[in-house]
């Protein structure tokens, strides 16, 4: 037997160890790689997150319901608020556990960042839209404003019942429905005119809430200044108690129109056509309201000034001139034509 035998094992024991050593740095060097390569994506990630979009200016942009991580960032590339679509893809795998975007429009603000678009859609605070129903509008109106409002479902057919629209300026969100944004109107207008209803000046000659949305849609028509809101009112009161005739120029021109434009001007023969809403020659409410009238239209058909007054005519200065007789009154016609004869 020779003593090479124990030389040969130590030689293996020593290639053994050298080799477990070997694989120990390049384990160790692999990690730190690893944690190089992945401090760097990170960093990278963090970076490309942060940098500002390549828009500049405010864009509205829909989320649409059931839109996936591919849909939304072809669709953000398309609308020029991301410049790169991956970026978005990776950015919203990285926050996928706190990231849930809502349907719905949003307002993008100028350069914002992916992170900034990605909170804007987890946040569900929508881009909220308005349209303005004017005070004496027709229903005819307000079916043609809101069919012409950008952003709504479905189609306004018909003319909501004139007067039971509340004059205001509405909010709402891409893809509401016109009808149901009709209904809040009408609620608006219905919660209004009962509150002030209840709580109307004893003693007037008005025998429900429809008849006070009427005659309140006539002060509104008469005049656009709210200190003579409740001396036009009085005058129309004071003419029902007395069982005169209202004599109301917006009445028969709203019965002239039906759904097209309101006449300029009336003519005599225009006031001897007789129709449900000619108070020359019916007595009493119109047929219907002629406008929805406004909130202080309401109020001073609830609380008419105190006077004697039965006529008025403009003053040809934006305002009217009251009369208590009717020689008074035609004074005043005469003082009208006079200074409309002298502007022209």
């Amino acid at each position: 037997m020779t003593d090479t035998q124990p030389d040969e094992e130590l030689n293996a024991s020593e290639k053994r160890f050298s080799f477990a050593r070997l694989m120990l740095r390049l384990l160790v060097v692999l990690t730190l790689l690893g944690s190089v390569a992945g401090g760097a994506g990170y960093y990278w990630l963090k970076l490309i997150s942060v940098q500002p979009g390549p828009h500049d200016s405010y864009t509205l942009f829909v989320v649409k319901k059931g839109a996936g991580r591919i849909q939304l960032k072809h669709d953000l590339m398309r609308a020029g608020v991301i410049s790169e679509p991956f970026h978005y893809h990776l950015v919203s795998l990285f926050h996928a556990a706190d990231y849930m975007p809502k349907a719905g429009e949003y307002r993008i603000p100028p350069g914002a960042s992916l992170r900034q678009i990605l909170k804007l859609f987890d946040s569900g605070r929508t881009y909220q839209r308005r349209v303005t129903i004017l005070e004496g509008w027709r229903s005819v109106d307000v079916m043609t404003a809101l069919n012409s409002a950008e952003a709504l479902e479905s189609v306004v057919l018909r003319p909501p019942a004139e007067g039971s629209v509340f004059p205001d300026t509405y909010f709402y969100s891409h893809g509401d429905d016109r009808r149901a944004l009709v209904q809040r109107m009408q609620r608006k207008m219905e919660i209004t005119a009962a509150e002030i209803w209840s709580n109307r000046q004893d003693g007037l000659p008005l025998r429900s809430v429809d008849e006070l949305i009427i005659l309140a849609s006539m002060i509104e028509k008469e005049t656009g200044m709210d200190a003579e809101r409740g001396l036009v009112s009085s005058v129309f009161i004071n003419r029902l108690n007395r069982g005169m005739r209202l004599q109301s120029d917006p009445t028969v021109a709203y019965g002239l129109a039906g759904d097209g434009p309101l006449p300029e001007a009336l003519s005599r023969d225009d006031l001897r056509i007789t129709h449900g809403w000619n108070t020359y020659r019916k007595k009493g409410l119109p047929k219907t309201a002629i406008a929805n009238p406004s909130q202080a239209s309401l109020y001073a058909a609830a609380h008419p000034d105190t006077s004697d007054y039965l006529y008025f005519v403009a003053d040809a200065k934006g305002g009217h001139l009251f009369a208590r007789t009717l020689a008074e009154h035609n004074r005043n016609v005469r003082l009208y034509r006079k200074r409309r004869a002298q502007s022209e």
